[in-house]
């Protein structure tokens, strides 16, 4: 309550009027579509927009953008500035700390007045900020190849009937020594292309498609350890495509037999609630020993609930084609037993 009573002291002496400050952002929002274009997305009945935006340079590197979406509150500007989330998948905790300071810091010095352009054309000129998502999207191959392909011994090592042999496992000869296996982990990306890791770690990607300007895109492994989970997603984001995607949703689940359970787990990347569901999908499947992951290349237009079928048709038709939709009266892993593994098809080797 006494914040409140201080909200409204502070608004009766600045003068707060919501008609005058929703004119003030109708007016704004006028500028930010005229100036952004397709770039610039508005739903002017929840006082909400968000922007595509670039570095400074412009749009030669069409993977290097992060969005900024705003909301509107009807104190806004005379006394509040707006509510800012900035999404990139190559922003760290730290750097999101450091928009929302200086995005507070620009609002202060032009209190009362609106603000977002200003915000959009500070984040254009920070280097310090694009050359982090460039540090991203080019990141070491050597060192994160040589961690992809670097699987733990127990991983490379036939387990004997416990197995599952999943038609995108990844296939070592069982009478290769040792040494031979630890040594895939010391050759570099100068002699691995990325089609070359996909194929060691038995990765399969399915067919973009496109649904309202957003592209979505599933990728698919077996894996039987959490270690592996994250192999996979290091290997993957070794893609700029896929590494600069909007985001990157992942479920996976983990058969554990001796204790006649499943370890499993989730990461929305930034679209709530995606991660749940696609793991969900997974559950209601039985499939197991498998990670899935279904990049979205944000397009400007908000696809509601409708975003979440998109995601899980991505993941339901790969899962179909790599055999982990069981057949009637066959469980999971009977039924993965039963399916050779499939011919690589080139045209989904490449995103």
């Amino acid at each position: 309550r006494e914040r409140e009573r201080e909200r409204a002291r502070m608004e009766e002496d600045s003068g707060f009027d919501a008609p005058d400050n929703r004119a003030a952002q109708a007016e704004e929002l006028e500028v930010l579509q005229s100036i952004y274009g397709d770039d610039c997305v508005i739903y002017r009945d929840e006082h909400f927009c968000q922007v595509i935006v670039h570095p400074a340079e412009g749009k030669q590197l069409p993977d290097l953008s992060l969005l900024l979406r705003v909301y509107f509150p009807d104190s806004y500007p005379s006394t509040s500035e707006p509510v800012a989330e900035v999404n990139a998948s190559w922003l760290s905790e730290e750097m999101q700390k450091k928009l929302d300071r200086e995005f507070s810091r620009l609002y202060s010095e032009n209190l009362g007045n609106v603000v977002v352009f200003n915000w959009i054309e500070w984040l254009k000129e920070q280097v310090w900020l694009w050359e982090e998502g460039k540090h991203w999207l080019e990141v070491d191959k050597n060192s994160k190849i040589s961690r992809a392909i670097a699987l733990d011994k127990d991983s490379l090592l036939d387990k004997g009937d416990t197995k599952v042999e999943h038609c995108c496992q990844v296939e070592i000869p069982y009478d290769m020594p040792i040494d031979e296996k630890e040594s895939l982990g010391n050759e570099t990306s100068d002699n691995k292309s990325l089609e070359d890791i996909d194929n060691i770690l038995g990765i399969f990607h399915g067919s973009p498609f496109t649904e309202r300007k957003s592209t979505f895109q599933a990728h698919l492994a077996a894996v039987s350890s959490v270690d592996q989970v994250r192999t996979v997603m290091e290997a993957l984001l070794q893609n700029r495509k896929i590494a600069g995607a909007t985001h990157n949703i992942m479920a996976y689940r983990i058969g554990i037999p001796e204790k006649g359970t499943v370890f499993q787990d989730y990461n929305d990347d930034g679209e709530t609630a995606a991660g749940k569901r696609l793991l969900h999908l997974l559950y209601i499947l039985d499939a197991v020993d498998v990670v899935v992951v279904v990049s979205r290349w944000f397009g400007g237009i908000l696809l509601g609930p409708d975003r979440f079928k998109y995601i899980n048709n991505a993941a339901r038709s790969l899962l179909s084609t790599c055999g982990y939709i069981k057949s009637s009266g066959q469980s999971s892993s009977q039924y993965q037993k039963s399916v050779p593994k499939p011919a690589p098809q080139k045209g989904k080797k490449k995103s």
